[in-house]
C-alpha cells in the first residue's frame, strides 16, 4: 500500500519513457508440453501441496452481449446454461478435492468472466458453498464475485452474501450514458452510479467499481466527471484502467468506420492516470496497485489482484479458466460443448515453468506495488535501472530497493517487460 504523495515534477521525461505500453504474456518463459506429458505433469501438480494462502480462480464464459471493447467474450447467455454449468464446475471441485494432496490454504477466490452474475441467484449460491466445501480457504478468505448490474439484482446479491461472497467487483467504465451506449452498455450513467451507491450503501460486503480512462470519444471533462461520481458514491475500490485497442476487437471495426473519434494518444492516457493520481490523493485514498486504490476506511485488501500478479499458486474451474502450480501453468478447455463433455478436469494446455526465470513473478508482484527489489535482478538489468534513475522514474529507497515515482506507474507493465527483455541473453554475432 501507498500513500499518494506529490514528488518532483518530471512529468516530461516520464512521458517519454516509452513509445508504447508493453507487458508479458500469461505464458512468457513456458515450454509448452504435449499431450502425452499432461497426465503425468497434473499428477505432480496434485500430489504437490499448495502453499499457504494460494489463490482459486472460477470463470463463468457467459455474456449476456458483448460489449464492443471487450476482448473476454465467448458464449452467448442463455438461461438453460446455467445449472448444467454449475453442476459441471462443482463435478470438477469435486473430483479435485478427492484428487489433491492435503495441506496448504486458499486465501482468495475470484469467480470472473464473462459474467458470473448472469447465472441464477440459487447456481450462484450452490457454485459458492461448494468452493467452500471442497477447496481449503482460509477464515478470512476474499471471496469475489464479478458483475455487471443489468444481471444483479437484489434477490442475486442477497443469495451470494448468505453463501459467503464478500467482495463484488462490479464493471462500469465511465458514467457517460452517450459514451456508455456507444460501448454496448444497456443502463444510463445515473442508473450506474444509483445502483454502486445502493450497493455501497449496506457495507455487506466490499465493493469496488471499473473505470476505463483513454477511451475513444473520452475528453478530460468526461474522464474528471467519472472520477468525481465513483469518489463519491461510497465505493471500497476503484480501478483505473487504460484502454487498450487490440485486433479484432468490435471497436476496432467501429473505429474505423468512423462510428468513435480516434484513440487518444499515449500522452493523453498518461494525463489522464495522473488526473487519477491527483483525484484520489485528494479524497485521501490509498493507491493499492498501478491501477486499483483503495478507500480510507480500509476495508479494500486486493488479494487475489495483487497475489495472482506475484505468481502465486492458483487452482482454475470452468471452461476456460487458467491455473498455475508446482511449477506449471494449464488452461481448462474454452469451448464450451467440448468442455462440458470431456471428462474432469478437461485440461486444454499444460506448460512447464523454467526456474531460472522465479524471479520474473516477484519482479512483476513488486512493480504492482511500486517498488523494484534490484537484488532479484539478473546484473545486466542494472544499467537499465539507473537509467531509470537518471529520468526521474525511480529512486533509490535503501540498500537495492528502488521506488517507482507515481506517475512512472502507468509504465508499469513496459518497466516489467524491458527488465525482462534486457534480461535475455542475446547470441553474439559470429565474426
Amino acid at each position: 500500500m501507498q500513500t499518494l504523495i506529490s514528488e518532483p515534477n518530471n512529468s516530461q521525461a516520464i512521458a517519454t519513457a516509452f513509445s508504447e505500453r508493453r507487458a508479458l504474456m500469461p505464458f512468457w518463459g513456458q515450454q509448452a508440453l504435449g499431450a502425452e506429458a499432461w497426465p503425468s505433469a497434473w499428477q505432480e501438480i496434485n500430489q504437490t501441496p499448495l502453499p499457504a494462502n494460494s489463490l482459486a480462480y472460477v470463470h463463468i464464459p457467459f455474456c449476456a452481449n458483448r460489449c464492443v471493447f471487450c476482448g473476454f467474450y465467448k458464449n452467448a447467455w442463455k438461461e438453460e446454461h446455467g445449472t448444467p454449468y454449475v453442476n459441471r464446475v462443482i463435478a470438477d471441485l469435486q473430483h479435485a478435492a478427492a484428487s489433491r494432496v492435503a495441506g496448504g490454504s486458499i486465501a482468495a477466490v475470484y469467480l470472473g468472466g464473462g459474467t458470473p452474475t448472469a447465472l441464477s441467484g440459487p447456481d450462484l449460491a450452490r457454485l459458492l458453498r461448494a468452493l467452500q466445501q471442497y477447496l481449503p480457504l482460509t477464515d478470512d478468505c476474499e471471496i469475489t464475485v464479478e458483475g455487471r448490474i443489468s444481471h444483479f439484482d437484489r434477490a442475486k446479491i442477497d443469495a451470494c452474501l448468505e453463501a459467503g461472497a464478500n467482495r463484488f467487483s462490479i464493471g462500469v467504465q465511465t458514467f457517460h450514458t452517450p459514451l456508455r451506449r456507444r460501448l454496448g452498455r444497456k443502463h444510463g450513467g445515473e442508473e450506474a452510479a444509483a445502483y454502486l451507491a445502493a450497493l455501497a450503501a449496506g457495507q455487506e460486503a466490499v465493493v469496488v467499481a471499473d473505470l476505463m480512462f483513454g477511451l475513444p470519444g473520452q475528453d478530460e471533462a468526461i474522464w474528471a466527471n467519472d472520477l468525481d461520481v465513483a469518489l463519491g458514491l461510497g465505493l471500497d475500490g476503484i480501478d483505473v484502467y487504460a484502454f487498450n485497442l487490440f485486433p479484432g476487437l468490435p471497436i476496432q471495426r467501429m473505429l474505423e468506420k468512423g462510428v468513435f473519434p480516434p484513440v487518444s494518444g499515449l500522452p493523453a492516457q498518461l494525463g489522464f492516470y495522473q488526473m487519477a493520481l491527483d483525484r484520489f490523493a485528494a479524497a485521501g485514498w490509498q493507491q493499492l496497485s498501478n491501477s486499483h486504490f483503495g478507500s480510507a476506511q480500509g476495508r479494500e485488501r486486493n488479494r487475489y489482484n495483487l497475489a495472482i500478479k506475484s505468481g502465486h499458486s492458483c487452482l482454475a474451474f470452468g471452461s476456460g479458466a487458467g491455473g498455475s502450480h508446482a511449477g506449471y501453468a494449464y488452461s481448462i478447455e474454452s469451448d464450451l460443448a467440448r468442455y462440458l463433455d470431456a471428462p474432469s478436469p478437461a485440461i486444454a494446455r499444460v506448460s512447464r515453468s523454467d526456474p531460472s526465470q522465479h524471479w520474473v513473478a516477484a519482479l512483476q508482484g513488486s512493480i504492482e506495488t511500486g517498488r523494484i527489489d534490484a537484488s532479484i535482478l539478473p546484473a545486466a538489468c542494472l544499467p537499465l535501472l539507473q537509467s531509470w534513475q537518471q529520468q526521474g522514474l525511480i529512486t533509490l529507497l535503501q540498500n537495492s530497493l528502488w521506488s517507482i515515482a507515481s506517475l512512472a506507474r502507468f509504465w508499469g507493465p513496459s518497466m516489467a517487460r524491458a527488465l525482462v527483455d534486457c534480461s535475455v541473453v542475446k547470441p553474439t554475432p559470429e565474426s
